[in-house]
This record gives structure tokens, C-alpha cells and sequence, in this order.
């Protein structure tokens, strides 16, 4: 009876022991992409605002931070829905 318990009890101890590892690797790989997705982020708006310097004022102004900004935040907002659209889950 006693052996049968701790079997049991070794069983219940290594399947949650591999869904924990499980469920660590997938929460690292998601902010290890979130970490470089960051990176591109940043590096990305350097560049819009570069494209963006000819048709907004003075550069470094609230005006044309705040102008690239909500131009930035309308492209992602539109990319966002269509990459939800297309690359999320799939109905049956």
C-alpha cells in the first residue's frame, strides 16, 4: 500500500515537474521575442521618423514627436488588426 501511494505520488510529482518546464520554455521564448520585437521597435521608429522629418515642423518638437506618434500608433493599430485577421486562430 505504501509503495503503491509513493508511485503514485512520483507519477503526479514528474508530470507536473514536465508541464512546469513546459510552461518555462514557452514563457521564455515569448519574452525573448517580446525583448527583440523591443529592438525592432525602437530601431524601426528611427527610421519612420527620418521619413517623417520632411513633412512635419521643427524636428525635436512636441508637435512633431506627438505627430509621428499617432501616425505610428494608426499604422500598428491597422497592421495589428491585419495580422489578427490573418494569422490568428482559425474558426471551425
Amino acid at each position: 500500500m505504501h509503495k503503491t501511494i509513493t508511485q503514485n505520488s512520483k507519477k503526479i510529482v514528474e508530470k507536473k515537474a514536465k508541464t512546469f518546464i513546459a510552461e518555462l520554455r514557452k514563457q521564455t521564448l515569448a519574452l525573448s521575442t517580446a525583448g527583440l520585437a523591443f529592438v525592432a521597435a525602437l530601431v524601426w521608429r528611427d527610421a519612420i521618423i527620418a521619413w517623417l522629418e520632411p513633412f512635419l515642423v521643427k524636428q525635436g518638437s512636441a508637435i512633431t514627436l506627438t505627430s509621428a506618434a499617432l501616425i505610428v500608433t494608426i499604422i500598428i493599430v491597422l497592421m495589428t488588426v491585419l495580422l489578427t485577421k490573418f494569422l490568428g486562430e482559425q474558426k471551425n
